[in-house]
């Protein structure tokens, strides 16, 4: 039998908050975000101006990081208990904290960590905390929903049941996997390992809707099929569990294109991306319950009448 780790359900408007934000600035990442250019707009008219233009300024290198404190905060029921935390925490303790987690920390982290208050302060603010409150509302039942099949779905099902496709395989060193709904970042999960426990910001798509929509997970995984070498490369992993090298080989392509499918099939549930104690990813293997999932998507679509041409 296999030593499965335990698992624990999160969710925190301060994870939230810092995702949104990071949502925001980045803007390579944004085009595989849900959201889009168009979210960007929307959220730019309720900034003041000259706020809109110091978040052009994508240099902010620990941004993302602070998930990872988050993760380790005793205060973080709202966005600003956890900022009140952070700015009382001395620069040598925020070391010790992310050290275990970032290959690189800045040595001004403390003129960093000030900068990063400043900015979140302001971005809960002018944008955050006039968000719908449907959508944490929305991650708050998802986190409930989870945490009621803790003991009666396996960890690794449970995982990849979240995320769509991420497999964290058991490893003696690995204690704990905690799951984060969020919803800014959707379709992309975000992970972490730290000591013996793992953190993951799993996506929720359709928390600013009232309704799920089908089109949501049926249209990503339609375009993917559309594809001829993805449908290659799942054909192939019909077969066997493949590396990204051994994927390469096979289709023939540069390995940044390959890596670039991949990651479509995975953000699509078509695929699973296993993980053996880093965030680099090991390998690759079908996720077959897609099969089954498709049709069922496609008649929930068809049948809704919810989008009209």
């Amino acid at each position: 039998m296999k030593n499965y780790y335990s698992m624990k359900i999160e969710c925190s408007a301060a994870y939230e908050c810092i995702m949104s934000l990071y949502a925001y600035i980045h803007e390579k990442e944004r085009k595989h975000f849900q959201l889009g250019s168009e979210w960007k707009k929307e959220a730019a008219r309720m900034l003041p101006e000259a706020f809109a233009r110091e978040l052009e300024d994508e240099r902010w290198e620990v941004l993302h990081r602070l998930v990872l404190l988050v993760a380790q905060s005793p205060k973080k029921q709202t966005v600003e208990d956890f900022l009140a935390w952070l700015e009382e925490i001395p620069a040598g303790e925020i070391y010790e904290r992310l050290a275990p987690w970032v290959d690189t920390i800045p040595l001004n982290l403390g003129e960093i960590r000030d900068h990063s208050l400043s900015l979140l302060t302001r971005w809960n603010e002018h944008y955050f905390s006039k968000l719908e409150p449907q959508i944490m509302k929305r991650l708050e039942q998802s986190a409930r929903q989870l945490a009621e099949r803790i003991g009666h779905t396996p960890p690794t099902e449970l995982v990849d049941q979240a995320t769509n496709g991420i497999w964290i395989e058991p490893m003696a060193d690995l204690q704990q996997v905690v799951l984060i709904p969020q919803y800014h970042c959707a379709p992309t999960s975000v992970l972490d390992f730290y000591r013996g426990m793992a953190t993951c910001l799993y996506p929720v798509g359709d928390a600013a809707r009232e309704h799920s929509d089908p089109l949501l997970e049926l249209l990503p995984l339609t375009q993917c099929l559309s594809d001829e070498k993805r449908l290659l490369l799942l054909r192939l992993l019909a077969k066997k569990t493949c590396t990204l090298s051994e994927l390469q080989q096979h289709v023939g392509l540069a390995k940044s294109t390959v890596h670039h499918h991949v990651t479509a099939l995975r953000r699509a549930g078509l695929i699973r991306a296993h993980y053996v104690g880093t965030t680099t990813i090991s390998y690759y293997s079908l996720r077959e319950s897609f099969v089954d999932r498709l049709p069922v998507l496609l008649r929930s679509f068809l049948e809704s009448g919810e989008r009209a041409e």
